[in-house]
């Protein structure tokens, strides 16, 4: 896949944080992470929070 330069550094940086062993991996895992917010979006689901291990919360907002 033809990638612009600045797109592929920030893959490659997303798969070195995810320990990701390739860029495609971190294609997929994105893709599914998407299908699933917005599957609850559209599911009737009003607000998505992410939550940390400290218990910080955070909505997520997806236009």
């Amino acid at each position: 896949m033809e990638l612009p330069e600045r797109l592929r550094g920030r893959l490659d940086q997303l798969r070195a944080m995810s320990e990701a062993g390739t860029i495609t991996q971190v294609v997929k895992r994105a893709v599914t992470l998407y299908d699933v917010l917005l599957s609850a979006i559209r599911n009737g689901r009003e607000r998505i929070i992410l939550r940390s291990a400290d218990g910080t919360e955070r909505e997520l907002l997806i236009p």
